[in-house]
């Protein structure tokens, strides 16, 4: 879903040509763009055969934290998700050190190879209208647009924010209409590159949690490549995570700068209102397992949390 010539459209393109030569034109990548194909949940489909013994239409994708969790229900991976537990990539790589190969495990046993995954932006909120505390922003209809999985909105409606489900399609044309919709979240590169934040007056400088990107293969299309050129694809795959989380902060602020630039105000929270933010969205999460049970999974978060409460 990367748009052209963004720091991830860059960087895998770049790895398909590295592949290519690691493996002496042995492999080679071709990119569809994940929209033109249905979504993330119609990808997930296209790894099957259309009938036995054929081979599935696609051999990989890079899916976002949504498809991951469709992938692989069972690795919870939107617990990575839960507001302010993350806020900084230093966390995630901390976090990722620790619960990384079990979740890596998970997605082994659905029938996929974890090549890589990265963080491809801080969710926020984007809306026309005003909004200071978090009950404000509550008020306000916010699409949950494009999603296939419920896990996202139903957690949303659960702590008690006003979400109205849209198609990705129709998110401009909704945003737009005085009886649409009047924000939805996302990370700022989508916003910005979609022309979405055209129609925001608000966005919320905060990172909330990462939105995790993970590129799969599946065990069957992983197999057919060599023993001998997995170790050099996998390490190169390795420099482009690298290399995109480096861009990450930079290109975030870019987006952030340029929608300012055309007249968006930035609602940034001083750290008191931050720390409010924080306890109400920990009250929320009680009323989300209650909800939603099984949107998290909750050993994992307490182990997280105190591991980066350590640092």
């Amino acid at each position: 879903m990367a748009p052209a010539r963004s720091p991830w459209d860059i960087e895998q393109r770049l790895l398909a040509e590295e592949w290519t030569r690691i493996t002496n034109g042995l492999v080679t990548v071709t990119f569809f763009n994940m929209n033109s194909l249905g979504g993330e949940k119609s990808v997930i489909q296209k790894f099957r055969s259309v009938r036995a013994g054929a081979k599935a239409p696609l051999d990989g994708a890079i899916f976002t934290t949504i498809g991951l969790n469709e992938l692989a229900p069972d690795a919870r991976l939107f617990t990575l998700s839960i507001p302010f537990l993350i806020t900084s990539q230093k966390d995630l790589d901390a976090a990722l050190s620790e619960v990384g190969p079990s979740l890596i495990s998970k997605y082994k046993a659905a029938g996929f190879e974890m090549i890589a995954w990265s963080n491809v932006g801080w969710l926020s909120f984007f809306t026309k209208k005003e909004f200071a505390t978090l009950r404000d922003l509550k008020r306000i209809k916010i699409a949950s647009a494009g999603i296939d999985s419920p896990v996202l909105g139903n957690s949303f409606r659960a702590a008690g924010f006003t979400i109205e489900d849209i198609l990705s399609a129709k998110l401009l044309q909704s945003m737009k209409s005085s009886s649409g919709v009047n924000g939805f979240f996302s990370v700022h590169l989508y916003a910005y590159v979609t022309g979405l934040s055209k129609t925001i007056n608000y966005t919320l400088d905060a990172k909330l949690c990462p939105v995790m990107a993970g590129f799969v293969i599946s065990n069957e299309s992983w197999a057919r490549i060599p023993e001998r050129y997995r170790p050099a694809m996998l390490a190169a795959a390795n420099r482009m995570r690298a290399q995109l989380d480096q861009s990450l902060e930079s290109s975030d602020r870019k987006y952030l700068d340029l929608m300012k630039a055309e007249g968006v105000t930035l609602v940034t929270l001083s750290p008191g209102e931050l720390e409010k933010w924080k306890a109400e969205f920990e009250r929320d999460l009680e009323s989300i397992n209650r909800s939603v049970p099984g949107a998290f999974d909750m050993e994992m978060y307490t182990k997280i949390r105190k591991l980066l409460k350590g640092r």
